[in-house]
């Protein structure tokens, strides 16, 4: 649990202020996080040092609203904040990307649940995102046993929203998924995370089997949130903006690492690698469509913010150029990780900063919600699918009954 940092000094100011107070944070705490990040690489997770100074900088109070004690940030503002921790780091970005998503997931209950949670602190959440699990009425709640994949952040987490669908007995309900929320130490954690980058998130397999979920701690993400904030947006927008942010400041991290390889003094009879006009055109070429990614996502995040202001959720349009977006970024992000790896030589292969940007950058183009194959439902929308069909995640359907 995270306990309750002092935030007098912006809670019920404008979000501006709290975004800057949090950048602010990170900069004192930035060169400790990059000191922490191959710690973090070989424990499969995030080492207690970095969980200390995520929740000492107050980051995680971000989206939680302000009637509760939280900063209630714009999705603009965060997306700031969101880039310059994945800047820092890959995997502490990914993951405390991810608890910094707690917020949210509190809208949707009760405010007497919300405030019970926060009693001990603010508590870090992961989730599940498929609905592979089994639910099973009982009295006073469910018992849910299931088995999941890629669940970042839960070796740090405290609670896990585990993603299943009702059963009563052995028939399935028709109704849409609900998550529950489960404490972390009922999850037996299967491991299944040794891979090329990212190592640090911990996105491990686990189970969970017949444990009690008491009703009030089960909830549908397809029902407006209980409490107003930033989760009026809908919970598949903020992913996508957490997926490209994240994708942006590693991305920047890349372009910034390979210029600093590229200055270096070569050795003796070589030159520097920025003397070749080839790989400046090429250069040139990234950091450009880089930009250009940035500034689409910036935009799609700002109609984010527009919708809020109006008392909406995103619609349809805006909910695909954010998906959009993310996906765009993704291919910069991806192509530019291999083209790095091939210029950066030696450098590239060694284990080092430029190494495991390169890695952590293509591990984090793998991510389902953030790949091609969401292009051609994209194209659909834009191309103008019928009404009834919304986005479900990786795809666009039919809202399931209510």
């Amino acid at each position: 649990m995270t306990t309750i940092p002092d935030l007098s000094d912006v809670t019920g100011t404008d979000s501006a202020a709290g975004r800057d107070r949090l950048l602010s944070a990170l900069d004192e705490i930035g060169d400790e996080l990059q000191d922490e990040g191959p710690a973090c690489d070989e424990a499969g997770k995030l080492t207690d040092r970095t969980m200390d100074l995520l929740r000492d900088s107050g980051l995680g109070w971000i989206w939680v609203s302000k009637d509760l004690g939280g900063l209630e940030v714009s999705a603009g503002d965060a997306a700031r904040v969101f880039e310059r921790l994945a800047y820092l780091d890959g995997s502490i970005g990914w993951t405390g990307g991810i608890f910094l998503g707690s917020g949210p997931f509190l809208s949707y209950y009760d405010k007497s649940v919300a405030k019970a949670l926060l009693a001990d602190g603010l508590p870090n959440i992961s989730a599940t995102a498929y609905p592979s699990g089994r639910a099973v009425q009982v009295e006073g709640g469910f018992r849910v046993t299931a088995s999941y994949s890629y669940c970042s952040g839960l070796p740090n987490a405290d609670y896990v929203l585990c993603t299943s669908t009702i059963f009563d007995g052995d028939q399935p309900i028709p109704a849409p998924p609900f998550m529950f929320l489960v404490p972390a130490s009922e999850a037996i954690l299967q491991g299944n995370w040794d891979t090329i980058g990212l190592r640090g998130t911990g996105s491990v397999d686990f189970t969970v089997t017949d444990v009690f979920v008491p009703e009030h701690h089960a909830v549908s993400p397809f029902l407006p949130p209980k409490n107003p904030g930033i989760a009026s947006a809908g919970l598949l927008p903020l992913i996508h903006l957490g997926r490209l942010t994240w994708a942006s400041g590693a991305t920047r991290r890349l372009l910034d690492e390979l210029a600093a390889h590229a200055s270096r003094d070569p050795k003796p009879g070589a030159t520097r690698l920025a003397d070749n006009p080839v790989f400046r055109t090429e250069f040139a070429d990234f950091e450009l469509a880089y930009r250009a990614a940035r500034s689409l996502g910036f935009e799609a995040i700002a109609e984010l913010d527009a919708a809020l202001a109006r008392g909406e959720g995103l619609d349809r349009r805006a909910t695909t150029l954010l998906a959009g977006a993310s996906v765009h970024m993704h291919d910069v992000s991806r192509d530019l990780a291999l083209w790095a790896f091939n210029k950066g030589g030696g450098t590239a292969l060694r284990a080092g900063k430029l190494q495991r940007v390169i890695r952590d950058v293509i591990a984090g183009g793998q991510h389902a919600i953030a790949g091609r194959s969401l292009l051609p439902d994209i194209g659909h929308e834009l191309i103008g699918a019928p009404p009834e069909l919304q986005w479900l995640g990786t795809a666009l359907g039919e809202l399931p009954a209510l």
